[in-house]
């Protein structure tokens, strides 16, 4: 069920689908985070303001929504790992040019939120 959404300003030129698979493969890496479930989005903002405005600020957003109940070293682990594929993707952005990086995990309330699919367990297959 995990939801992921990669939030960014269009003066920032990358591969989106790169860092999708990157940042999928960290979250299974947590074995708290179900690969077959898991589900991201790119979404580039050109309508944005940060600070005073200035065109060459930049931001990238990580917002990953979870059921609740995973204990918070899960949490923390998973925002960590999350984080480094960002500084990692733009670190070289981050040294020469104005850039704020931010990751945020919220969960989703167990018995309200629901989730029905048949994607299968790729983990079985192999």
């Amino acid at each position: 069920m995990p939801h992921l959404t990669l939030e960014y300003t269009d003066n920032l030129k990358f591969d989106e689908q790169d860092v999708l698979a990157r940042l999928h493969s960290e979250l299974a890496a947590t074995r708290a985070i179900n690969l077959k479930g898991l589900k991201s989005r790119a979404v580039r903002h050109s309508d944005y303001r940060i600070a005073d405005g200035n065109p060459e600020y930049a931001f990238v957003h990580v917002n990953l929504l979870i059921r609740e109940g995973r204990p918070i070293e899960v949490k923390k682990d998973a925002s960590q790992r999350v984080m480094k594929v960002l500084e990692d993707t733009f670190g070289q952005r981050f040294e020469n040019s104005y850039l704020s990086l931010s990751v945020d995990i919220k969960e989703m309330c167990e018995g309200i939120a629901m989730t029905h699919h048949n994607i299968p367990d790729l983990e079985k297959k192999k």
